[in-house]
């Protein structure tokens, strides 16, 4: 399971502190923000990169974030 993808020129990561949370960075840089809360207390378990989008499973669902940066059911 991947705890970091690289989308894009995006990092994405779980938050380490909070599995419920998706952060991401620039390329380069470890200064991270929060893009996305799981939904009804699900838990993020694996992120993958597609190109641009990110898949994220969760214990319930998976979701697609785009490059855009909505987040989407798949």
């Amino acid at each position: 399971m991947a705890r970091e993808c690289k989308a894009g020129i995006w990092l994405f990561r779980i938050n380490p502190k909070n599995e419920k949370e998706l952060q991401r960075a620039p390329a380069g840089s470890t200064s991270y923000s929060q893009v996305w809360s799981a939904p009804n207390g699900e838990r993020i378990l694996d992120i993958n990169a597609k190109g641009d989008e990110v898949l994220i499973q969760t214990d319930r669902h998976n979701y697609v974030r785009s490059k855009s940066g909505g987040v989407f059911l798949k």
